[in-house]
């Protein structure tokens, strides 16, 4: 006879096994791609331009490995729920995706284009401010 301890422990277990595996079977490029489809949903884009934009924003380093596993264990909870910004983990997770897409999108030929949301959204190479001419508002 199965008690309420034991499937709890085995729920916990399968649970805890789902989560490792997803932990330390995911990667930051990933997540990457997770966060620019989900907040861009409306926009046409270039999905080798997402997967090419996701790789250079990983080998920066420029948001914690940890947060990124994280997202990636509760994927399919951050696809269907909305948070509140109330919240601080709603807030954390907000900005986290505002330093995505912001990246991507300064990354990418959407603004150059004039912002058209009927047009697809190419890739072009890493936003770097440092980098002469890179600015997407500079006119010649």
């Amino acid at each position: 006879m199965i008690t309420r301890r034991r499937l709890l422990l085995l729920a916990g277990g399968i649970f805890g096994g789902y989560a490792g595996w997803r932990y330390f079977g995911s990667s930051d490029e990933e997540a990457f791609v997770t966060v620019v489809r989900r907040r861009l949903d409306y926009l046409k884009l270039d999905l080798d331009g997402v997967n090419a934009f996701a790789r250079d924003m990983a080998a920066r380093h420029i948001i914690s490995n940890d947060r990124l596993r994280f997202l990636n264990v509760v994927k399919p909870l951050y696809l269907h729920a909305t948070l509140s910004t109330k919240l601080g983990f709603g807030s954390a997770l907000r900005h986290g995706e505002e330093r995505i897409v912001t990246n991507y999108l300064l990354s990418s030929d959407f603004l150059i284009n004039g912002a058209d949301e009927s047009r697809l959204v190419r890739y072009l190479g890493y936003y770097d401010p440092m980098r002469a001419c890179g600015n997407p508002f500079a006119q010649f």
